[in-house]
């Protein structure tokens, strides 16, 4: 289980006190929550997720919120926290607000595209969902979310020195070496207070989404890719689910091209491996390993011969990050 209520509760306060503080306060302003399952939480047969629960759909939606305060939220956890665990659903929330103004005017404007094009009319009721996504209204307080699963987190200081390489960053970690003309801090210092400033950080289901100011994606991506290379950090075997006589490997994204060459690994440590294509992309292969240890030298192995280094972790502009799950 992964409870967020009071970090998130605490971030919403702290909003809240900035916004009053540079006047930018908006009776309008909310956020956005979302009661999600996601196809990960399906049930599965032989390894395959059940279209029966998805179809082709990455995550079906339960409920939304919009609020617009922390106390809010905690008058809500009941209700969410009981949704989530009876329906084995997962609450997530959009930490760069809202406006019930630009949803409207969003909401409005989809409905005139949809009567100019005279294309088939389909169910309105996603128009609310879909505007309430695309509308951030957070301006120069938005954040992005990094999204660290479990394989990336020995890498966290690392990979947080590396953003703070990039801009604006590594000039307002500059800045915050001489808050004022007669105090200087140690590079320690300005670092420690910079961070607690403007990082926050949540558990995830798999590792830690980390939330900072938006920066060069461009320079961050080569220093990553400087990065692994430079300390042989290879791709870790793909996401894998585990059945008592089965193992089910996830061959997605950069993994995708590897489907082959991975199989035919695998069938030196099994005597039964099959491989399904899911879609365009996504291919499963099922295996029955017999050693998982032998699996993963073997897999380094390939991945240093052919440089296949780990990929760098996704980062969202404005996704939402984990506010419960059972």
């Amino acid at each position: 289980m992964v409870d967020n209520f009071d970090l998130v509760c605490e971030w919403l306060d702290k909003q809240r006190l900035d916004d009053d503080l540079d006047g930018t306060r908006n009776d309008g302003d909310v956020w956005y929550i979302q009661l999600l399952r996601r196809q990960s939480d399906d049930p599965m047969t032989n390894g395959i997720p059940d279209p029966a629960y998805h179809g082709n759909m990455h995550s079906r939606s339960l409920k939304d919120y919009l609020i617009h305060s922390s106390d809010k939220l905690r008058e809500l956890k009941h209700e969410i926290t009981t949704l989530c665990n009876a329906f084995n659903v997962r609450a997530y929330v959009r930490l760069n607000k809202r406006n019930y103004k630009n949803i409207s005017l969003r909401m409005l404007k989809d409905i005139a595209t949809k009567v100019e094009s005279g294309g088939t009319y389909c169910s309105p009721y996603h128009l609310v969902a879909s505007a309430n996504g695309g509308v951030c209204q957070a301006r120069k307080k938005k954040v992005w979310l990094l999204d660290l699963d479990a394989e990336y987190l020995p890498f966290e200081n690392d990979i947080i020195d590396m953003v703070l390489q990039c801009e604006p960053h590594k000039s307002n970690l500059e800045n915050w070496k001489n808050p004022a003309p007669i105090l200087t801090l140690s590079d320690e210092d300005a670092k420690k207070t910079y961070l607690a400033r403007s990082f926050f950080t949540l558990p995830s289901k798999s590792g830690k989404h980390i939330h900072c100011k938006p920066f060069s994606k461009a320079v961050f991506k080569k220093l990553w890719e400087e990065y692994t290379k430079k300390n042989l950090i290879t791709a870790p075997l793909p996401q894998v689910k585990f059945e008592p006589e089965m193992l089910h490997f996830s061959m997605t994204g950069k993994y995708l091209k590897k489907t082959k060459d991975f199989a035919e690994i695998c069938k030196k440590f099994a005597d039964n491996v099959k491989v399904d294509k899911i879609d365009k992309n996504k291919n499963i292969v099922h295996a029955n390993i017999v050693s998982f240890d032998a699996l993963e030298k073997e897999w380094r192995k390939y991945c240093l011969e052919n440089e296949f280094w780990m990929k760098c972790f996704d980062i969202h502009p404005d996704n939402p990050t984990l506010l419960f799950c059972p």
